[in-house]
């Protein structure tokens, strides 16, 4: 089972205290494709999610499945594409990092960032 953080004592060596009383430790877990922090009990194996990226999966889940829109403009002789803040928050857009785009269709177009 997986639980959101609150209501549950956060320690300072990094760890957090269980429902069951143990030391839950930090650990990467996936949800809905999406890799997030979360705390895991060694005793009871409850895991604990981060709360702020519980809250980040559920606005990715809503993001997919209704399309935001993006103004085209020009800049010099490129045309831009305007990324709402909420899409560059997910992707953890800064600057000069590199987008890779990939035309999937006449009217589709993927855009990638690593």
């Amino acid at each position: 089972m997986v639980n959101k953080t609150s209501g549950v004592n956060m320690m300072k060596n990094n760890g957090m205290k269980c429902a069951c009383g143990a030391i839950a430790y930090p650990i990467r877990t996936r949800i809905e494709g999406f890799t997030v922090k979360a705390w895991k009990c060694k005793k009871c194996h409850e895991e604990y999610l981060d709360s702020g990226d519980a809250e980040f999966v559920l606005l990715a889940k809503k993001m997919q499945k209704t399309p935001i829109a993006a103004k085209v403009g020009i800049l010099g002789s490129n045309y831009i594409i305007r990324i709402p803040k909420e899409i560059a928050e997910i992707l953890h857009l800064t600057r000069g990092k590199i987008a890779k785009l990939k035309l999937n269709a006449p009217d589709k177009l993927e855009v990638s960032v690593s």
